[in-house]
């Protein structure tokens, strides 16, 4: 081998002259035989830079996971390293990760709002078996072996009844097992409360006053306003800016506009949207759960609005549409009218997307005309005013967005419960 010189054949035909072997260069200059050992080498630029980025992006990986991996632990996962998994698994495509039942691949949508299939409650559980284990024995039972919906709300694996599964049920009931926010505290508002721009503080006499209503006998006499307590009573303030306004307070005396209460001085204020005062005995920790198939799920309703409380029942939308309504994200894709977009109350549904899964207001029983049940409970307080109101959906379809006492215990109120994986 002669550097600069190429490669002759090494057998040529008699009486012909040596032909030259197929071959390529080498750096040094010098040409070598190419064949099986000596692969023609390759430079595909398209092919390098896809390996390239290929690298980086198992270097971000392997990066990420080193922040969260315990490099102590053996044959075992830590609860970060499971988290930061979940959300790396993300990029590819949303999928049920912990193996619960049903489909394991969403059909439709995204890890922040998607569907996963049906499941029947032979393979997840029955209505009346769910109240038993929760303690809910208000209402009347109906549909209890509808299949569930299996879907995904931000992240999570989330379980909810095709039908309603009670009717003639109050939100007040549900709230009383613990079953509405699955918050770990006592939720935006226990039965009975007040919050909002009505209520203002005053110093002088130390005492909490309404625009609204703090007796009531829930009847029209009474604008359905309920009593937030009597004489004697501890009452809860929370979320008021100044410090001395939040905590246990005893109630001295109440009148129908004024409370002056006991157990601290209160400093003069004006109430936001998100300030309250609720009876301490309504309280219930908002943390029920249930293991089913060996896994843990969390009790709570839908959320029905895009805030809790709402921002405003008399917009057009009455606050319903936005990323943090869960129906409006989950439910009213999966309906026969999101491929058309054909709401019977447009302003509530909001633009949505369409799973081609066809649900009609019948199989959902989201609708009057079909039964009993159709109107769904869901977690948020109505608004600044008349906040012993509870959103609800359907009654006159998927699309409806209502607002009514939480003691109203009519055969229309209904419970469809979400079962969310812990």
């Amino acid at each position: 081998m002669v550097v600069g010189r190429l490669n002759k054949e090494s057998n040529p035909v008699k009486r012909e002259r040596a032909g030259f072997t197929p071959q390529h260069k080498l750096p040094d200059g010098s040409f070598i035989d190419t064949g099986e050992t000596n692969p023609l080498p390759t430079n595909d630029d398209l092919v390098l830079a896809k390996l390239a980025e290929m690298d980086t992006k198992i270097g971000a990986t392997n990066s990420r996971l080193n922040g969260v991996l315990d490099t102590n632990l053996v044959g075992a996962v830590s609860d970060n390293m499971l988290s930061e998994l979940k959300k790396i698994s993300g990029s590819f495509g949303a999928e049920d990760l912990w193996g619960t039942p049903g489909n394991q691949k969403l059909v439709e949508g995204d890890k922040d709002a998607g569907f996963f299939g049906f499941v029947t409650a032979a393979d997840f559980i029955n209505g009346d078996d769910l109240a038993a284990a929760i303690g809910l024995s208000a209402g009347a039972s109906q549909f209890s072996d509808t299949p569930w919906l299996k879907y995904m709300w931000k992240g999570k694996v989330c379980f909810t009844p095709l039908k309603t599964i009670r009717r003639s049920i109050d939100w007040d009931s549900i709230y009383n097992v613990g079953a509405v926010y699955a918050s770990g505290d006592e939720g935006t508002l226990p039965p009975e409360g007040r919050l909002g721009t009505e209520l203002t503080i005053g110093a002088a006499d130390n005492s909490i006053n309404t625009a609204g209503h703090f007796l009531g006998d829930k009847t029209s006499t009474t604008d359905y306003y309920d009593t937030v307590g009597a004489v004697g009573d501890t009452i809860v303030l929370d979320g008021w800016a100044n410090a001395g306004n939040n905590g246990e307070f005893v109630i001295d005396s109440i009148t129908d506009s004024k409370i002056v209460v006991s157990g601290g001085i209160l400093v003069s204020e004006v109430g936001d949207r998100t300030n309250r005062l609720y009876p301490k005995a309504n309280v219930v920790t908002q943390n029920t759960s249930i293991n089913l198939k060996g896994f843990d799920f969390n009790v709570r309703l839908f959320s029905g609005a895009d805030n809790d409380p709402l921002n405003s029942f008399v917009d057009a939308d009455r606050d319903s549409v936005g990323a943090a309504n869960e129906w409006n994200n989950i439910i009213l894709p999966l309906h026969e009218r999101a491929i058309s977009q054909n709401w019977i109350y447009p302003n509530y549904a909001g633009t949505t997307e369409s799973w081609r899964i066809y649900l009609s207001d019948a199989d959902l029983m989201t609708h009057v005309q079909f039964g009993n049940g159709s109107y769904s409970w869901c977690q948020e307080v109505r608004d600044d005013t008349q906040t012993f109101r509870r959103v609800y959906r359907g009654a006159s379809g998927a699309s409806g967005l209502y607002a009514i006492y939480s003691w109203d215990t009519k055969s229309s109120r209904g419970w469809r419960p979400v079962l969310q994986l812990s």
